[in-house]
């Protein structure tokens, strides 16, 4: 039962950079590596607001997700837009420099030391015959809310019926009317307040440091792919359940080689369901 709880709770994070990510992928179709570094971003501001400012958790948290919504939409704006109609192969090569150049510029602000954002509730409660802090369930209820809330803004709202129709096709979208630009960087907005909100959750929990955003990104790329592109329900999906294979694979494999779990659970996923968990077709939100 502590497996499973533990997995749930990490689930979780990495629940939050993968629903951010699927959105921003799904509506811009840019392959945005640097989304760790707005999970990073997000902890690290949260962090040194809280323990070197002195301010209260939940205004370091807010901080950290300004910061991160900040940093996606300057990407989005400074080199995504401008590079949309070059090759793709352009694309790829400015987004992984970002993964460099963003983590270099962070260490030379914040140094290398990692550390936990400190005042966060730590009381702990048992459940099931399982131990978790508060801390740690509230991250798992603040996912939830968040992504129901995703849900509801992209099924419900004007500007979310115009992103998921961009998802669909944004040529038809942009003929149709609809501010493709306006969108595109309300979409990165959104994913990268997401993922800055993961990266301070995250950081009441576990050392925040310069270079977690490279793992975060690589993992909710993995969860994307074997959930099945198009379902922001799959993305969560996909993240508990990448959280529960590292969690049981740690506690009856080997504790050693946690990272490569999740990389063995995609190609078999894949090989069994190459469409993904969760089929586009069926599951589209």
């Amino acid at each position: 039962m502590q497996e499973l709880v533990n997995g749930i709770i990490q689930g979780s994070v990495f629940a939050l950079a993968a629903v951010g990510l699927s959105l921003i992928f799904g509506v811009v179709r840019v392959p945005h590596f640097a989304h760790g570094e707005s999970v990073m971003v997000g902890g690290m501001v949260a962090l040194v607001a809280v323990a070197d400012h002195g301010l209260p958790l939940l205004v370091g948290i807010g901080l950290g997700i300004v910061a991160a919504v900040l940093l996606g939409v300057a990407v989005q704006l400074l080199l995504f837009y401008p590079l949309r109609n070059r090759d793709e192969t352009n694309l790829l090569i400015c987004a992984l420099a970002l993964v460099l150049i963003i983590p270099a510029v962070a260490y030379k602000i914040w140094g290398e030391s990692p550390r936990i954002i400190p005042n966060a509730p730590d009381g702990v409660i048992t459940l099931f015959g399982a131990r978790a802090t508060t801390m740690k369930l509230v991250i798992v209820v603040v996912t939830l809310v968040a992504t129901a809330a995703l849900v509801a803004y992209v099924a419900r709202t004007r500007s979310g019926r115009a992103m998921k129709a961009m998802a669909l096709n944004s040529y038809a979208a942009q003929l149709m009317g609809i501010p493709t630009r306006r969108y595109a960087t309300l979409a990165f907005a959104i994913g990268s307040a997401l993922a800055g909100l993961g990266g301070a959750l995250l950081g009441t929990i576990q050392p925040v440091q310069v270079d977690m955003g490279a793992t975060l990104v690589l993992k909710s790329f993995i969860i994307i792919i074997f959930a099945g592109l198009g379902s922001i329900w799959g993305a969560w999906a996909g993240g508990l359940i990448l959280g529960l294979v590292e969690s049981y694979g740690a506690s009856y494999l080997s504790s050693s080689y946690v990272s490569t779990y999740s990389f063995l659970f995609l190609l078999v996923v894949l090989l069994v369901r190459p469409q993904g968990l969760f089929s586009l077709a069926k599951t589209r939100d």
